[in-house]
């Protein structure tokens, strides 16, 4: 379908199918419906599958303004075997026939895998080295040095073990953490090896697996059908306050006018975020100091 006079704007939250990568989903999307302005939230690898987040229209301007950040997965490490993926992808680069035991692990997370730790992303990673991806580089033997990064884990805990071959985990982390290198790292510290495999993104940011929509499905639904499936442009920012205002004074913002507001808000010294709405209409995204709305992203809904 080429035709589209509906307005897309707003949020889907996808279900992606382990084998694909996140930049087809977005770009199949984009060409089935016909959408001029598609992103998406948080890449998922192709061995992957779950919550892939896609902002459609305006509310691609919503992306860098999302705060609540915290992810949720579900994974296995295999034990014995390191990868040079980290996954079950690669090729095994080291073998010990060394196996962690329960209590070992749970204490080992407990004292080394939670709060702030660190962590060096994978070779085989979208992180970008001198302007190519990591994972370009691996390919083709190209040695090079990934930094160490620091990262939150809120929550991992042991759900199953499956013979000693075999574990399942589960973990809620901040931004930047690789489910991948958690596996790789946590081996080590057992002083055995692993590798992770069947990798699911169970929540990303407001976004849950038990609400998302199946991407093959979703690409044989009507156009109608997925606008009725879109969530608000600001959906991702419901920890953000709102300012309601008179449309006189919103469509002042809208032409990049700073608006003065009354004196509840006069003490705000610092640059606070604020979601500056015309009864439900996201107008802008600004900030409030000493009483007055400076505008930072408008929207055209």
């Amino acid at each position: 379908m080429k035709a589209n006079n509906l307005a897309m704007n707003g949020w889907l939250n996808i279900f992606k199918e382990k084998g694909y990568i996140s930049s087809h989903v977005v770009r199949e999307i984009k060409k089935k419906f016909n959408i001029k302005k598609i992103g998406h939230y948080g890449t998922l690898d192709p061995l992957a599958s779950g919550v892939l987040p896609l902002a459609l229209g305006e509310a691609t301007k919503t992306i860098k303004f999302i705060t609540y950040d915290r992810k949720e997965y579900s994974f296995f490490i295999n034990w014995g075997k390191e990868t040079d993926t980290c996954d079950d992808e690669g090729k095994v680069i080291y073998e010990t026939d060394k196996r962690p035991k329960i209590d070992e692990i749970v204490s080992i997370i407990k004292n080394y895998f939670t709060g702030n730790i660190t962590q060096i992303p994978p070779a085989f990673s979208a992180l970008k080295i001198n302007g190519k991806r990591a994972y370009e580089l691996a390919r083709k033997n190209i040695k090079f040095e990934i930094g160490k990064k620091n990262i939150e884990i809120y929550k991992f805990i042991l759900i199953k073990t499956y013979s000693d071959h075999k574990a399942q985990f589960f973990v809620s982390c901040g931004p930047g953490t690789y489910v991948r290198a958690l596996a790789r790292d946590l081996a080590k510290k057992l002083n055995t090896l692993g590798h992770a495999s069947d990798i699911v993104r169970l929540k990303n940011s407001y976004f849950n697996i038990s609400d998302s929509i199946n991407y093959e499905r979703l690409i044989d639904i009507s156009i109608v059908d997925l606008q009725n499936k879109l969530l608000p442009i600001d959906y991702v920012l419901k920890n953000i306050e709102e300012i309601k205002l008179e449309k006189k004074y919103s469509d002042m913002l809208k032409d990049g006018k700073v608006v003065f507001m009354n004196k509840h808000y006069n003490n705000i010294e610092k640059d606070s975020l604020f979601l500056i709405k015309n009864n439900s209409e996201l107008v802008s995204i600004a900030n409030l100091k000493k009483g007055y709305i400076i505008p930072r992203r408008n929207f055209n809904n």
